[in-house]
């Protein structure tokens, strides 16, 4: 099958050389078959570790996997994949940073070598043209991945960026092929945290379980452990046939640090009240500044009050004098407890406005 594998720049070195590795915080390689999904989640290691997501295109065979590592150890579930074990590099269907140089100080190597020069005499290491042509390279690999990046496309932003060395230049095909540059950073394992909670194990046999309270009690037992793939294991449950497992699994994301709101989205149009209530929680929870009012309203505006409870409670989050209309529509609401979950938000922004406003302990 066809799956990707979303991972920052600097991971994605180290897989092409040494293939999938398991190692801690995660412990398991994750795999998704909507790209979109796959995006959201290198997006997310990229912010971890300030570097640029990447997404990886892979081929999978699930079932010869199963045979070497056993069933219990390849989760696939809602177009999600988790494999507790190594994966080859030969899964990879190809490499959008071979040969290319991804950082300013690669940069300046490859240009450097590329015309012979000595570092005195090269690009200066604080060059600000070294810099764009990083950035152009780096935002052409993650906007169109598919697409091999070719070197042809490096010299015209080299020309654009640092003319002084690739104006009037003669680069042909075979000279800049003997002039490629891949930076390779290994990765950074804590000896100490190699060793598994033994609640760990507990979890995954709560989640193979065939009773729906066994399911719910993993999901818990995930977030207790504070995962660090927490959400993706959410993510496998937010289709499972018992209601219950799916509520579990909303509130685990709305309480959890991370999140991909295209994956919760869809459950705000289920037919069931709790769902829409616990997914729009979890939106809420994890939207922008700018579109937690959004969901917030058309929470307030169903007709069930269980879903109008829960957009109420997350008005303590929203600024008083910028969203009265939202608090005003909670407040005047025929359910007393909707209007009394208003009012427990705006005694919680102004408690948190006084206590801002406070002068700290000691100033004048």
């Amino acid at each position: 099958m066809l799956a990707y594998h979303g991972t920052s720049a600097r991971r994605a070195r180290v897989i092409f050389r040494e293939g999938f590795l398991p190692l801690p915080p995660s412990r398991r390689v994750w795999f998704a078959e909507s790209r979109a999904y796959a995006l959201g989640r290198a997006r997310t290691q990229a912010r971890r570790t300030e570097d640029r997501p990447v997404v990886l295109a892979c081929e999978l065979d699930l079932t010869r996997f199963r045979q070497r590592l056993g069933r219990r150890r390849v989760a696939y579930r809602r177009g999600i994949i988790a494999v507790d074990g190594p994966v080859p590099a030969r899964v990879l269907r190809d490499n959008p940073l071979a040969d290319l140089p991804t950082t300013p100080e690669e940069v300046i190597e490859w240009v450097d070598s590329l015309f012979g020069l000595a570092p005195e005499q090269g690009v200066r290491r604080n060059h600000p043209g070294a810099a764009r042509l990083s950035r152009g390279i780096n935002r052409r690999v993650v906007n169109r991945p598919d697409e091999r990046l070719q070197a042809s496309e490096v010299v015209e932003m080299g020309r654009r960026w640092l003319p002084e060395f690739f104006v009037g230049a003669d680069l042909t095909p075979r000279r800049l092929s003997k002039h490629r540059r891949v930076g390779l950073v290994d990765y950074e394992v804590d000896a100490r945290a190699s060793e598994p909670d033994p609640r760990e194990a507990e979890a995954m046999g709560c989640l193979d379980d065939a009773h729906a309270a066994a399911r719910v009690r993993g999901l818990e037992l995930l977030a207790e452990l504070r995962d660090p793939d927490l959400f993706d294991w959410c993510a496998m449950f937010l289709d499972d046939p018992a209601v219950s497992v799916r509520i579990a699994a909303l509130r685990v994301i709305a309480e959890s640090g991370d999140g991909t709101a295209e994956i919760v989205e869809p459950l705000v149009h289920s037919e069931n009240r709790r769902i829409r209530a616990a997914a729009l929680a979890a939106l809420i929870a994890h939207a922008a500044d700018d579109e937690a009012p959004h969901w917030i309203e058309r929470g307030l505006k169903d007709p069930c009050a269980c879903v109008r409870v829960a957009a109420a409670r997350s008005l303590r989050h929203l600024p008083l004098a910028d969203h009265r209309e939202l608090f005003a529509l909670a407040r005047h609401d025929p359910n007393p407890d909707v209007a009394h979950a208003a009012e427990v938000g705006i005694g919680h922004t102004r408690r948190t406005r006084r206590r801002d406003a406070r002068p700290a302990r000691g100033a004048r």
